[in-house]
């Protein structure tokens, strides 16, 4: 009988080493036995125990490969991406969370032992962190339960076939979950939606009934006329929003502040409006001067035809000559202001743009030929 066991330890050695010489475990069988190198293991057991054996004399080819090379890694497209199970670091075989719920829980008695020498505080101390990490367990364990119990790792059918809206509401009342049972809490959802679209036909009802109708088939197409109402008022509003972003851009280009070379001209690769200064004279000059176009800015409607002339001509916005018509005014009526040259230090803009806006205030409050727009 003890001959018998020992032949079957033996078999089973040899079926051991048989597999690890297939496998080319060597590295593992090594830090096992605590061997300082593989390659003098291998050779052991090669050559005293396993030397006629036959099976070695095939060649056994090399497991250690690169899985890497030439497999293709699954890829999302950005309208799937990562389901909500791979985001949620949960392992189905393993039904386990990656990392758990309160996953520090175990740092807490990761040091402590209970010795012989502790005292009796000590010991009721230790019991209660005890107490405390399986209380922390339990809830871990309560919580991992509800989510695989309520299947929250996959999406609900009930959710598909909501709208926007009613899938807005479905979220809100999933903080209810946890006082209800999975069917209690769907049939409330179902009715809770089912009560929303009935108070919302009972408005359109009596909205058709104040504007005039008396039939279903009036209130129908009173309802499908004011639809394509909304519709076409709101198509109305992203196209004018689109052009008022349009003109804020242009605006924007064209507020950038300018900056003044030493002959007096503008020098557009330092900042400016965004049109060529002009370098020429004659009627290409004028030109260029012409296309300085003001019509639809804010604060057009505020000049006056010659206030525009101005503007164009010395390449001005309308808002920057009401800003600056203002503060002339202000000082000229606090008497800081008596000539052109003392308000060039209160703008930071080509001194002969100043003297055109100051010729122009004082020309409206000398002779009075056109009441002030500010």
């Amino acid at each position: 009988m003890h001959l018998e066991k020992v032949q079957q330890v033996d078999h089973l050695h040899t079926w051991l080493l048989v597999q690890i010489k297939k496998l080319q475990m060597w590295d593992i069988l090594r830090m096992a036995l605590l061997y300082q190198k593989s390659k003098a293991l291998k050779s052991h057991y090669c050559t005293n125990q396993l030397m006629d054996l036959d099976i070695f004399n095939l060649h056994v080819p090399d497991v250690h490969v690169d899985r890497s090379v030439g497999v293709k890694k699954p890829r999302y497209s950005a309208d799937e991406g990562p389901s909500l199970t791979e985001l949620s670091g949960y392992n189905a075989k393993r039904h386990e969370f990656d990392p758990e719920y309160d996953n520090d829980a175990e740092q807490a008695l990761a040091e402590m032992e209970f010795k012989e020498t502790d005292s009796e505080t000590d010991r009721e101390l230790k019991l209660r962190v005890l107490r405390i990490y399986l209380s922390r367990l339990d809830e871990r364990k309560r919580r991992k339960e509800f989510i695989l119990e309520r299947n929250l790792l996959f999406p609900n059918p009930l959710e598909k076939d909501l709208t926007s809206e009613d899938r807005e509401l479905y979220h809100r009342y999933k903080v209810f979950m946890r006082f209800l049972s999975k069917e209690e809490h769907e049939a409330l959802v179902r009715s809770v939606i089912e009560e929303r679209k009935i108070r919302r036909r009972i408005q359109e009802l009596q909205e058709c009934r104040s504007a005039g109708c008396r039939t279903l088939a009036e209130a129908k197409i009173h309802i499908e006329q004011k639809r394509k109402k909304e519709y076409e008022l709101n198509a109305q509003k992203a196209k004018d929003s689109s052009q008022l972003n349009a003109n804020n851009k242009s605006v924007q280009k064209m507020n950038r502040p300018m900056k003044i070379e030493s002959d007096g001209n503008l020098d557009p690769k330092k900042g400016g409006a965004g049109l060529d200064s002009p370098k020429t004279t004659g009627p290409t000059s004028v030109k260029q001067w012409d296309d300085w176009d003001i019509v639809g800015l804010p604060g057009a409607e505020l000049l006056s035809a010659s206030e525009k002339l101005l503007c164009c001509q010395n390449r001005l916005l309308p808002s920057h000559y009401l800003r600056m018509q203002e503060v002339l005014m202000q000082e000229i009526f606090k008497g800081s202001v008596l000539k052109k040259e003392d308000a060039h230090v209160l703008f930071k803009v080509d001194p002969t743009k100043v003297d055109s806006v100051y010729d122009m205030v004082s020309k409206k409050l000398g002779n009075h030929e056109e009441a002030p727009t500010v």
